[in-house]
């Protein structure tokens, strides 16, 4: 009868979810870690109106990237536990990237590296429009633009590539940053990325220090592989950028 009497009182319980932090609270722990709290307010924005939601990821022009891109066209955000956030408007000298743990409230924070924009390794100060290895003046969606794009991604898929351990990058916002995926807009990382300095730039893709990939790829990506497509996204990518500087405090874009 008591063993009963137990089992009645655990069916009854109520479950109880993880808690996140509160916005308040996480900007804190951002300021207190260097980065900017806009960026914050953007994020906040955007999970509020697109929790619930999904988001539409653009069809690439050539169906050999279908498994990579578009296994379906609609997507929601498959971990609202953790996110990150470049801030692309500071220089690379600065720690500039930013993991949030919504349960914990950890920060952690890095450098990262960002695109070239159109000029070669070897001929970036010959062109009148090129990025520094310190400073991303320019900003692209455009295929072949060696630039970063900024705005909202979702992550998809970790995969082994050219840079050995990646992830996937799906942008959300059209003509801003949806051409990622097929421009192989990943984050990955590199030699010449320490874990608080950046020696280079990219083909227009967020690098880290090779340190680091295992950590942040595990906390942002999402499930499936190459061969057969993403299943579930993973978390939300927000790349601060000039264009987002300007924004109001509660703006998150047209998405």
């Amino acid at each position: 009868m008591k063993n009963l009497l137990y089992l009645t009182l655990l069916i009854s319980l109520p479950s109880f979810s993880a808690e996140f932090k509160s916005w308040k609270e996480l900007q804190a722990r951002l300021e207190k870690a260097g980065g900017n709290i806009k960026m914050m307010k953007h994020m906040k924005c955007f999970m509020e109106k697109g929790s619930d939601r999904s988001f539409e990821f653009k069809k690439p022009s050539s169906s050999s990237y279908e498994n990579r891109c578009y296994k379906k066209s609609q997507y929601d955000i498959g971990n609202k536990k953790t996110f990150a956030l470049i801030d692309y408007t500071k220089p690379s000298g600065d720690n500039r990237f930013f993991i949030v743990d919504r349960e914990t409230g950890v920060v952690t924070k890095m450098a990262v590296a960002h695109g070239r924009y159109k000029s070669g390794y070897m001929r970036r100060f010959t062109k009148n429009k090129h990025n520094s290895v310190r400073k991303s003046k320019y900003f692209s969606n455009q295929r072949g633009s060696n630039a970063p794009a900024s705005g909202f991604y979702l992550a998809g898929q970790q995969y082994f590539g050219k840079w050995d351990k990646s992830l996937i990058l799906n942008g959300l916002e059209k003509d801003v940053n949806d051409n990622a995926c097929e421009r192989a807009v990943v984050i990955h990382g590199h030699k010449m990325v320490s874990q608080n300095k950046v020696y280079t730039m990219s083909s227009g893709c967020p690098m880290i220090t090779k340190k680091n990939v295992d950590q942040v790829v595990g906390a942002l990506k999402g499930s499936g592989n190459i061969s057969s497509g993403l299943e579930k996204s993973g978390s939300v990518v927000f790349i601060y950028g000039p264009r987002e500087k300007k924004w109001a405090n509660d703006y998150c874009g047209e998405i």
